[in-house]
């Protein structure tokens, strides 16, 4: 199965990089939500210690995920769980960090996917949620990459991605009060939830 966003490659060391600068979670319990073919997960495995639960819905995005850690030799400890966002099998208080790039759009209730996220974040723990490109990713790689998978979907009939307004709207709607916005490029509408849990 060939990926139709391999052009986002490169933007997934970028974004692991940014997340590990911001937050400096380099062990304990990582789940990347909606991991598809584990790119962003495997490229947080390689720059840390994190133990990596890839998690997604679609066994067939987790086996691939799965061929692409072990072409990687990741020496993490992995593991890959096939299920909801809405659902998550975990106990409280279980992730020290949880990612997610580009899966939002589609979960059938991005308001309680977002909730079951903040539930199994441990006091500490950060969650990085959304779906841009990053704030390292350079600006000509930037204009050439933006908006192409919004546009696939368009075209496919999905709900577009939802960002600034729309994104914070969803978020009260959780009665979650940790968290804010977070922007690729400054003075533009946030792409990303960061959620803090105290």
């Amino acid at each position: 199965m060939t990926n139709p966003f391999s052009d986002l490659m490169p933007v997934y060391p970028l974004i692991a990089q940014q997340i590990l600068d911001d937050y400096q979670i380099t062990a304990g319990k990582c789940l990347d939500i909606g991991t598809g073919h584990g790119f962003l997960g495997i490229e947080l495995a390689k720059i840390t210690e994190l133990e990596m639960y890839f998690v997604d819905l679609d066994p067939e995005a987790l086996e691939i995920s799965k061929k692409n850690t072990a072409m990687n030799k990741l020496q993490n400890p992995l593991h890959f769980v096939q299920a909801d966002v809405c659902a998550l099998p975990f106990k409280d208080d279980f992730a020290d960090l949880v990612i997610s790039r580009g899966s939002l759009w589609f979960w059938k209730d991005q308001v309680k996917g977002l909730q079951e996220i903040h539930r199994v974040l441990k006091p500490g723990g950060v969650a990085f949620v959304g779906g841009g490109l990053g704030r390292y990713t350079p600006a000509t790689m930037r204009k050439r990459l933006q908006g192409k998978k919004r546009k696939i979907l368009e075209a496919k009939g999905e709900k577009g991605f939802i960002k600034g307004a729309e994104l914070e709207e969803v978020m009260k709607k959780t009665g979650i009060s940790n968290y804010r916005l977070v922007a690729d490029v400054e003075g533009q509408p946030g792409h990303w939830v960061e959620m803090k849990k105290i």
